[in-house]
């Protein structure tokens, strides 16, 4: 092709059909005027898979969803101004979790930046440090526009995105107007520029023997992508091998696997437990603030994470050892060196088998619907019946993290939004991660977080995804932490109680909608065929809730626990 200036539809065209042949699968995007050469090349494919959402940020989080749950970029198409300023949380959030997110954001062009122009705004470095690469490119009736020059930048955007440190990019397009010239598009584009990632040799294999000389060690599985969860099975089996025992994080992929410690979180709310000595963690960071204030007292060589992810993972000032590779890669190339005697591990198993007992038998005297008994239900049902899980930010996941039992099942996928944990495009994501699979979705999130999100309900239709909504009509998490204010005080100021159920929101979408008053209401729904969305309320009482967790808590601290010395 001629280095002649390109019009805006082949500029478009050959946006939408390059990252097409460097790996995207899916196009996210929301209506505007200034992205029609982009629009027009995905409305013009016959075979491109595209999800319209009218909210912006709603999109960008579907987005989020898919690409966190294959590996693959997912692409952001909006237009120009605060529509741009939408994408931020969800690039946040993927810049945090390593998601590769490719947004394409069409601009004004750069003669009416500063001008007041409406629509207009800076859009060049609107997502900061959150982006791995962000790239303003030219009009595409610049002289200095071509094919070599959108190739190299598109070529650029997929490799970073996906690259040593997965991540976000921003490609901005300003675009002059007439935006959509009467013509032919380009009917195809060949890439040939991008260079292909070296195959990597075998990795030499790694001594830890000293490191492994130690009775009293543990190993903790952080949260690990969807790709890394599809060898869950292999890692537990290894980690048995070495006879520590195991913590696994609600976002591991191996929480409802048997072989692990389930109740740590409660039983840490004891103080005669001892520290670990050695600690081997894999993947990332854990939902359990107890569990790695307990594991803080370990540093340096004494505290080793495993982890392909160059991202900063030292929230404790520990300074690990980090070994950069893959956690199967690892188990592959080390060899445990099994501990000479087993009373730590014993006592840990033990401890545990106790805490499960206080808790069955709490909740069996439990009247109606108590939260950590929803966590088990939805953990039970997702087990049986091969669910995917999504595990929303503030209470759901700490409870399901702290309370949910484990079965002889394989692993099943699990998702949340833990790099930055906010509360913000949750039903979104939950959108995105089914749009990727076939499987039933199962997920759970608070009251807060749906309302947050309420914009997105419409992309779930026609998806077998469930929401579990616990509805405790507030912030219930704020009665958790330690805020010296009155509790009038606490409840307007933090907590933010409302009046408002999900029944009329599921009508206005035409999505199914149940409210269960017992727990066996609810396993009975949740084990029900899905054919398609629906949204499952359980209305809960903060204040009881409260009560609830301390009553376990309590009866928790009253075992008569033996740990060795």
């Amino acid at each position: 092709m001629s280095d002649s200036p390109l019009t805006n539809r082949e500029w478009g065209r050959m946006v939408i059909d390059g990252l097409r042949q460097l790996g995207v699968q899916r196009f996210f995007m929301s209506p505007g005027a200034r992205s029609s050469p982009l629009i027009a090349a995905l409305a013009e494919t016959d075979d491109v898979s595209v999800t319209i959402h009218y909210d912006e940020r709603g999109m960008s989080f579907a987005a989020l969803g898919h690409a966190m749950a294959t590996g693959l970029p997912s692409v952001c198409i909006t237009t120009s101004g605060s529509a741009v300023a939408n994408l931020l949380p969800a690039c946040v959030e993927a810049s945090h979790s390593g998601v590769p997110v490719i947004f394409v954001t069409a601009d004004r062009p750069p003669e009416l930046r500063g001008t007041g122009a409406n629509q207009t705004i800076l859009q060049p470095g609107i997502f900061g440090s959150f982006v791995r690469l962000a790239k303003d490119l030219p009009c595409p009736d610049d002289t200095n526009s071509s094919t070599e020059t959108l190739i190299a930048a598109l070529s650029e955007a997929v490799g970073i995105s996906t690259g040593t440190n997965p991540g976000p990019v921003h490609l901005n397009v300003p675009i002059r107007e007439p935006l959509l010239e009467k013509g032919v598009a380009i009917t195809s584009l060949l890439i040939d520029s991008l260079k292909k990632p070296q195959s990597q040799l075998p990795s030499p294999p790694i001594s830890l023997n000293s490191f492994f000389s130690c009775d009293s060690g543990v190993v903790v599985i952080g949260r690990l992508s969807a790709r890394e969860q599809i060898g869950i099975q292999e890692l537990i089996e290894w980690a048995k091998r070495l006879g520590w025992p195991v913590f696994c994080d609600a976002l591991s992929g191996a929480r409802l696997i048997l072989g692990g410690i389930r109740h740590g979180d409660w039983l840490l709310q004891r103080s005669d437990i001892p520290s670990p000595k050695r600690v081997l963690h894999f993947g990332g960071a854990l939902v359990s603030k107890r569990i790695g204030k307990w594991l803080s007292t370990s540093h340096g060589d004494d505290y080793i994470q495993v982890r392909e992810s160059p991202l900063p993972l030292d929230p404790w000032d520990q300074k690990p050892r980090v070994i950069k590779m893959g956690v199967l890669e690892f188990c592959r190339s080390v060899s445990p060196l099994p501990p000479s005697i087993d009373d730590w591990a014993s006592a840990w198993r033990s401890a545990d088998n106790a805490a499960a007992g206080v808790l069955q038998e709490q909740l069996r005297k439990n009247m109606g619907l108590s939260e950590p008994e929803i966590c088990r239900v939805v953990a039970r049902v997702a087990a049986e019946r091969v669910h995917n899980l999504f595990l929303a930010n503030s209470m759901p996941v700490r409870d399901f993290d702290a309370s949910a039992e484990a079965f002889d099942v394989k692993g099943r996928a699990v998702f949340g939004n833990r790099g930055a944990s906010g509360i913000d495009g949750n039903i979104a994501t939950i959108a995105g991660i089914s749009m990727a699979s076939d499987t039933p979705l199962l997920s759970l999130i608070g009251d807060l977080s749906a309302l947050h999100d309420l914009n997105s309900l419409p992309l779930l239709l026609d998806r077998r995804v469930t929401l579990v909504i616990v509805n405790n009509h507030g912030g219930g998490i704020f009665r958790f932490l330690p805020l010296p204010v009155k509790p009038d005080k606490r409840e307007k100021y933090w907590e933010t109680p409302h009046k408002f159920g999900f029944a009329h929101a599921a009508a206005q979408f035409g999505i199914q909608y149940y409210c269960p008053t017992s727990i066996s209401a609810l396993e009975d729904l949740l084990s029900a065929p899905l054919n398609g969305p629906r949204i499952v309320e359980c209305v809960t009482d903060r204040e009881e809730n409260e009560r609830f967790h301390k009553v376990i808590a309590d009866h928790i601290c009253k075992l008569d626990l033996k740990w060795p010395r």
